[in-house]
């Protein structure tokens, strides 16, 4: 069987007489461009129609090269110059993964790159290899193999966390930092190809000789880039002229590229390396922007490329075989991921959730694939294969994606409590009017060194390991659990809180956790923090008592200083922003679940607010009675109770004198309540001491 290798150049043989691949076609400039037109035309048209079935436009472009390719239509007579401009696609491509690959980010996420993102690649690796060679293929065509199968696509997964929203979430940060893990990895993996396919004699000699010339060549680009290429980049800004900027920075991509290649590496690896290198710049993100236009442009022709190499014929002789190893590929990588996550010490539903998003083939692996293929590491017929495959996977991620909450919900019911040696003392469960604080991120930690410095009860749940065990380390009452699991809610004393407050980033697993946390204690004061408003009515319905979302509170904020550069008086723009945050929230508002205390029911009466005013030592308020201060018609407010020391004096007579200390329970509309503050701050000028 004719190697792989030499199967793009058989068929652009029958297209074209000169039979030589990235060979320039004598073919006119306006058939070349009528080519473009269609294979442009026909992209558009398929990724519209795969983006109305919520499929990757990747796939899409996929499917235009299987269209338009030898084994479909046949309308490009000359493949060759697609292959070109796919090069230039995959360069550009691997550029801006460099460039979004920050060294300073990888640093900050090393636990999660270096941990689960090696596992899961290395976990995957070994069982592909183990496969292979117990059915008798060689080892170095199944390192060629595991390559392949161990990469995921970024571009697929990362644009469905950005529609879904979970980025940041638990499992979204996972996802993220193994990925970057499995793009480092692209670079050793095309270094040992040309290893993998040499003879077997003096392999392991040969393979540490290649990785200290791949990594001599890598820092010598390294470092020329790093002290060239900002300082010519600082000369062409100080010109403002944005054209040159573009010019340069493709310059900069495509050099770097040509001179890795020179040196014995790939194009495609060169590019990676000027990305990373400008990634460090003062000029990143500009540099990012100017791209990408032309990286969308160009790797899409890559992606057709690829599908124009699948063969139709093979497939359909071979369908039963391709869903066979499609079904292998998305289960093992299922369980790989699965248990790889949870050696690092993440709960099985938010492993699972990572390694169903992990499950598909890669684009880079078409990259390793065309490579191999060119050094004869495969056989046509498990190229077609392969590619049959890879497509598939791709093609199954987005319904895995969306069924993957629902098994992992599932499954975290089943597994009960993990608190294990990780819980700080076992007595949470004994705490009572205390606040249980979910999730230890910013917001999070933020809350409970304010709970800390007030000297209130509370306890935290957080399901990263790693965390836990450094706040645990601080002294921090902290659990490590899925709050979604009422396990762990009870291990928290959930039942018995004042309130608990979701300090966590998934609309999903809080929905959840709202309605098991709303079972165990129907009285409790539900908080949740989310994103997007659009997520605030199924919150409420779920059982939360107050939902804040921060894509209003950060607008508000925003509001507020804008309005006061203009000189707007501060009382006008709250009575504003109350009005508009009043109206931003009502679609949130829903009628009160049955049996709960008065205090859920603060929804239904909007305009009514309960404040504590403290008497500060030296306050003129010392020694003045209520009935002087007079505050209800003065202000509208009203003095609803004192917190003196230990003592709570319900409806307070009117000759109780106030003491520094005391605390007066207000109650009042908004308005009310702003000018009680600010008569109890300054009343000398308006009452006399009685």
């Amino acid at each position: 069987m004719s190697p792989a290798g030499r199967a793009p150049a058989m068929r652009i043989q029958e297209a074209n007489p000169a039979g030589l691949r990235l060979q320039w076609s004598p073919m006119g400039h306006s058939d070349f461009l009528r080519e473009i037109i269609v294979l442009y035309g026909l992209a558009m048209a398929i990724a519209l129609v795969m983006r109305r079935l919520r499929q990757p436009t990747l796939v899409g472009y996929l499917l235009t090269g299987v269209l338009v390719g030898p084994s479909g239509l046949r309308l490009i007579s000359d493949p060759t110059l697609v292959e070109i401009l796919a090069e230039v696609g995959v360069a550009l491509l691997l550029f801006t993964i460099g460039l979004e690959l920050s060294l300073k980010k990888l640093w900050r996420m090393r636990q999660l790159v270096l941990g689960a993102g090696s596992l899961q690649l290395l976990a995957t690796l070994a069982a592909v290899v183990a496969v292979l060679v117990s059915s008798g293929v060689t080892l170095q065509v199944s390192l060629f193999w595991g390559f392949l199968v161990a990469t995921s696509s970024t571009a697929i997964v990362m644009r469905l966390l950005q529609e879904r929203g979970e980025l940041d979430t638990a499992h979204g940060q996972l996802i993220i930092g193994i990925q970057l893990f499995q793009d480092l990895c692209v670079v050793p993996m095309m270094a040992l190809l040309p290893v993998l396919a040499a003879p077997g004699a003096g392999q392991a000699v040969q393979i540490l000789w290649v990785l200290l010339k791949s990594l001599a060549v890598v820092a010598l680009i390294l470092l020329g880039a790093h002290f060239l290429f900002p300082k010519l980049l600082r000369a062409i800004v100080l010109l403002r002229s944005r054209e040159l900027f573009v010019i340069a920075v493709i310059f900069f991509a495509l050099g770097t590229a040509w001179g890795a290649s020179r040196l014995g590496l790939s194009l495609a690896l060169g590019a990676f390396l000027a990305g990373i290198v400008l990634s460090e710049s003062e000029y990143g993100h500009q540099v990012m922007a100017e791209i990408l236009p032309f990286r969308d442009s160009f790797n899409s022709l890559f992606f057709i490329s690829v599908g124009m190499l699948i063969n139709l014929a093979f497939l359909r002789s071979s369908v039963a075989l391709v869903a066979a190893i499609t079904m292998l590929i998305l289960f093992g990588k299922v369980m790989t991921g699965w248990l790889s996550v949870l050696a690092v010490g993440f709960p099985s539903r938010v492993a699972l959730l990572a390694a169903v998003a992990l499950c598909q083939v890669g684009e880079f692996s078409f990259v390793l694939l065309r490579e191999g293929a060119n050094l004869r590491l495969a056989g046509e017929s498990g190229y077609q294969m392969f590619l049959s495959a890879a497509v598939l996977t791709m093609m199954a991620t987005p319904f895995l994606m969306q069924v993957g909450p629902r098994l992992a919900n599932r499954l975290s019911s089943k597994a009960g409590a993990r608190l294990g040696r990780l819980a700080p003392d076992g007595k949470a469960a004994e705490l009572r009017d205390h606040v249980v604080i979910c999730g230890y991120g910013m917001n999070g930690r933020r809350m409970a060194r304010l709970m800390r410095e007030n000297q209130l009860p509370y306890v935290v749940v957080e399901m990263n390991a790693r965390l836990v065990r450094a706040a645990k380390a601080e002294g921090e009452p902290i659990y490590y659990g899925d709050v979604s699991n009422p396990e762990i809610l009870k291990h928290a004393g959930a039942q018995n809180a004042r309130a608990i407050l979701f300090a966590i980033s998934d609309p999903a697993v809080l929905a959840r956790a709202i309605s098991q946390t709303r079972q165990l204690n129907p009285d409790v004061h539900i908080i949740a923090r989310i994103k997007r408003m659009e997520d605030a009515r199924e919150l409420r319905e779920a059982g939360a008592t107050d939902v804040v979302a921060e894509e209003v509170e950060a607008w508000m904020e925003i509001a507020v200083r804008t309005l006061r550069l203009y000189g707007m008086p501060r009382e006008a723009v709250a009575d504003l922003l109350a009005t508009i945050r009043e109206e931003d929230y009502e679609m949130a508002r829903i009628l009160p679940l049955p049996g709960q205390p008065l205090r859920q029911l603060w929804h239904l009466l909007p305009q009514v607010d309960l404040e504590l005013f403290i008497v500060a030592p030296g306050s003129p308020l010392e020694k003045m009675t209520l009935r002087t201060l007079d505050l209800r018609s003065r202000t509208g407010g009203a003095v609803l109770a004192v917190v003196r020391g230990s003592q709570v004096i319900h409806n307070p007579p009117g000759d109780l004198r106030v003491e520094a200390g005391d605390q007066l329970v207000l109650i009042g509309s908004r308005e009310q309540l702003a000018a009680a503050f600010q008569f109890l701050r300054e009343p000398e000028s308006r009452v006399g001491t009685s």
